[in-house]
């Protein structure tokens, strides 16, 4: 297993090392860096600029919601091409809530070493002395490799300034913390804790640097939107556009959802060319939901997808007119 460690390395840098990491590199690998330099916000990648609520924002290579990388704060990022390879279960763990469950268990055993009663409440945090110490997120590379990603809290929050989500029945998010150790002594644990926990054996490796997805998304232009809506990690939001003869043209989802982008993109695709009401574009997004492929976290309903599809249709009729 090739293992990544960068040191005292800026968000730039390592934003490109994520995006070499998804992009160009085939084996399986551990990348971990402590952070120096200034500050940004990392937003996921189907995230609207200005979400993370940092002046100076960076787009990752995994879905989710944004977080604070800088200083005090250390990025993990493993990257399998077979995920039950790592997990060896006796049955394939598909769905992208069950990968983040398994995932974010080389992160707790990480943590074992400096006395955290540290816990995974099933959303996308881990929980520390009652407050919130890493940011999760899971994605797929274009090869179909898995990317499981954890932003932890060392020496500063990595909470910035988005809004907690705000959908019926959510406690509250728990307050941000930190762990109060040095980030090199977290970042090592946290290899450690991944070798440990998944039975791997690292060795050293450079790590490349590619072009990091932009943070504009010109896909979006044209497009109409009735505004996000709730889900259970944040937000989700349909543009669309419509046909002359009122059907979808276009459809683009985007939010604080993580989700493979391929699969992503084949639902986005086989939308064209239906009437934004019809029952066929609920029966899709629960299929696209179901897909062991499309790894969706954060979105649960078809129905307020196919809601919020039909909703921006509307916008795009009138905008139209």
């Amino acid at each position: 297993m090739r293992l990544t460690r960068l040191a005292g390395v800026s968000a730039e840098r390592t934003v490109r090392t994520l995006a070499w990491l998804a992009c160009e590199c085939a084996a399986d690998a551990l990348l971990v860096a402590d952070l120096a330099g200034a500050p940004a916000g990392l937003l996921g990648v189907f995230q609207r600029p200005g979400r993370s609520g940092e002046a100076h924002e960076l787009r990752a290579s995994c879905g989710g919601r944004s977080a604070r990388i800088g200083p005090g704060c250390v990025l993990l990022c493993a990257r399998a091409a077979d995920p039950a390879a790592w997990l060896a279960e006796p049955t394939p763990v598909q769905s992208g809530p069950r990968l983040l469950n398994r995932w974010v268990r080389g992160v707790l055993a990480g943590l074992t070493p400096f006395g955290v009663r540290a816990s995974y409440p099933g959303r996308d945090f881990v929980v520390g002395g009652g407050r919130r110490i890493a940011q999760l997120a899971l994605g797929r590379d274009a090869r179909g490799g898995l990317l499981f990603q954890a932003v932890c809290a060392a020496e500063r929050t990595v909470a910035g300034g988005e809004a907690d989500p705000a959908f019926p029945g959510l406690p509250p998010l728990p307050p941000a913390g930190t762990l109060g150790v040095p980030a090199a002594a977290l970042a090592d644990a946290l290899a450690a804790g991944f070798a440990a926990r998944f039975g791997l054996a690292f060795e050293p490796h450079p790590a490349g640097e590619a072009e990091p997805p932009a943070l504009a998304d010109p896909e979006l232009a044209g497009l109409a939107s009735a505004g996000p809506v709730a889900t259970p990690i944040g937000e989700l939001e349909a543009h669309v556009s419509l046909a002359a003869g009122g059907s979808l043209e276009r459809v683009r989802l985007r939010g604080d959802f993580m989700a493979a982008p391929g699969a992503l993109r084949a639902l986005e695709e086989s939308l064209v060319g239906l009437e934004p009401g019809a029952a066929r574009v609920r029966e899709l997004a629960g299929r696209w939901l179901a897909a062991p492929d499309a790894s969706v976290v954060g979105v649960t309903d078809a129905r307020t997808l196919a809601e919020a599809i039909a909703r921006s249709a509307t916008h795009s009729g009138s905008a139209s007119s």
